[in-house]
Parts: C-alpha cells; structure tokens; sequence
C-alpha cells in the first residue's frame, strides 16, 4: 500500500470531497478512470452513516466499507504524548497499521485520542489528526517537518480566516503547555473538528486550565462541523 485515504461518508455526503477526490486523482494517475469507479462504489453503499477506506497500490485500489456513526464532538485526549515511529510521517497510508495500534492502546487506556511527539516533547499532530489551539484572535497549527496535511484542517482554516482570525505556524510544533492552556481543537477526516475537554493524566480526567477565554469572533467547533457537511459534497 502506497496511499490511504479515509473519512466520513453520510447518506452519500462527503465533507471537503473535491479535496479527498483532488489527491485520490494524483495517487491514481496511472488510472484516469479509477476516482469515477471508486465513486460507484461509494455511492452503492446507499443511506446510511459510513468509515470508506480506500487503498492505493502500484497499479490496484481497493474501497472498504465500514458502517459507522457520528463522532462526538468533545474529547477526552492522553496528556503524555507518543514518541513518533513512523517511518513515513507525511504520506497517509505506509504507517497505518502503526497508528491503529496506538489509537486502540489510548482507547483501553479511557482517552479518546492521543498526540504525536518527537524526541525534544514537541507535539507534531494528533495520531490520525491535525491539531491547533485558538489565542486571543489567533489559531496556531503544527508547521513541524513530521506533520502530514489534512483536508479538514486546510478547510477549518479557511473558515477561521474568513471570520478575522489570523494563522500562526508553529515550525518545530506545539506544546503540551500551550495545548491545555487554550482551547484546542483535533481535526480529521473521519471525525471531523473535535474540542479537548479533559486531559487524561495518571489515571484521571483533568479540565482544560482555561475558564471563558473571549473567543475574538471565533466560531465553535460545532459551527466548523455543521458548515462543512452544509457543504458536503455528494459522491
């Protein structure tokens, strides 16, 4: 397997499809017809709420159905952090299997998702996800050298900066301090924009260490999921 895509897919919508269908082109170039077929596919699985994985090879693609449901919006995150292993850590798809294994670890564990770090502590990204926190105006993102693209990241920002917030890239990451001192937010394909309410640390379930902050004309995660699937794209 050489690329892996994956996301949400609601009675045949799609959040930020043309993006997710704009890579599976470029990964399929050595078939033109492939994104339609897969399309077909997409579309046979009829109403309901689906996880689609699709697979790229050096020549096949292969689409994996999985029914599924609507995520929760508020997550509970291990604060420790899980030194990165992969060996290709801006293709989607080569570490798959690596990254399964720690998100069902975090899971047993009772968090919901956990954060990427390298050797210095710095968070790189979620395990599956993008992350950012919101500051008096501002939305700061990972710009480190490990952290892949996100469709649905890309696509929140877009949103934030049409509401007069302004982007801070942070080169060698984020930390730990900044993440549960503000608001922040893990952003994936498969389960959308989600807000950090607890912080698992030694066994228990700790708050953000911020009360009301202003929000500086900032939607809510919730906004940011609701638009996206008002905008969904049919497959």
């Amino acid at each position: 397997m050489i690329y892996a895509s994956t996301f949400l897919m609601r009675d045949g919508r799609v959040a930020n499809l043309d993006a997710h269908l704009t890579r599976l082109r470029e990964e399929t170039a050595f078939n033109p017809h492939i994104v339609e077929h897969v399309r077909e596919e997409l579309r046979d699985a009829g109403p309901g709420i689906f996880r689609p994985l699709i697979r790229v090879g050096k020549t096949t693609v292969t689409v994996d159905l999985q029914p599924s449901m609507m995520p929760a919006e508020e997550i509970t995150v291990d604060a420790e952090g899980i030194i990165d292993l992969r060996r290709h850590p801006t293709r989607k798809g080569p570490d798959f299997g690596w990254q399964i294994r720690q998100l069902n670890m975090l899971r047993h564990s009772g968090s919901d998702a956990g954060l990427l770090i390298d050797e210095r502590g710095n968070v790189i990204s979620g395990v599956f996800s993008a992350v950012l926190f919101l500051q008096e105006g501002t939305v700061n993102i990972s710009a480190h050298p490990r952290a892949s693209d996100s469709v649905t990241l890309d696509a929140a920002l877009e949103m934030l900066t049409e509401e007069g917030l302004r982007v801070i890239e942070h080169p060698e990451g984020l930390t730990m301090t900044q993440l549960r001192g503000n608001e922040t937010w893990l952003l994936s394909s498969v389960e959308g924009v989600r807000k950090v309410t607890g912080w698992l640390e030694y066994g228990s379930v700790l708050p953000p260490r911020i009360s009301n902050p202003p929000r500086m004309g900032a939607p809510t995660h919730r906004e940011i999921n609701q638009r996206m699937w008002e905008l969904a794209g049919e497959v």
